[in-house]
């Protein structure tokens, strides 16, 4: 049971909210990140999803609609693979877009903060 006890002991406590330093530079930091995450997914999957689509490997009815089948589900159709992965990539690059923008209005709200409460700071005498 002393066991136990340690192992709870040892588990970092989770932080308070006035423990996290939010920044519109940190804001801006990770929006970089993942819209570099984002430009080397779609770099790297390029190739990849043009390979999904395939030949029917025979001209008979069967191989050509089975194909064909698998063309629209796979790579071309609407909720194909293909789509969901472009959309994938195109929320990283949206999500980047809304972080840039809080950070926009993050720091705007506390220039416009600073200024309401004016020159208040201690003035040696």
């Amino acid at each position: 049971m002393a066991e136990n006890t340690d192992l709870a002991a040892a588990v970092p406590g989770v932080p308070d909210a006035r423990d996290i330093q939010v920044s519109p530079d940190n804001i801006l930091d990770v929006a970089r990140v993942i819209d570099e995450q984002a430009g080397l997914l779609q770099e790297k999957i390029a190739g990849h999803l043009a390979a999904l689509r395939i030949p029917p490997p025979a001209a008979d009815v069967v191989s050509t609609n089975a194909t064909e089948a698998w063309n629209v589900l796979v790579a071309g159709g609407p909720g194909s693979y293909e789509q969901r992965v472009r959309a994938y990539v195109q929320g990283l690059r949206d999500l980047a877009e809304q972080l840039r923008t809080a950070s926009e209005t993050y720091r705007v709200s506390e220039e416009q903060k600073a200024e309401s409460f004016g020159d208040r700071r201690v003035h040696e005498g």
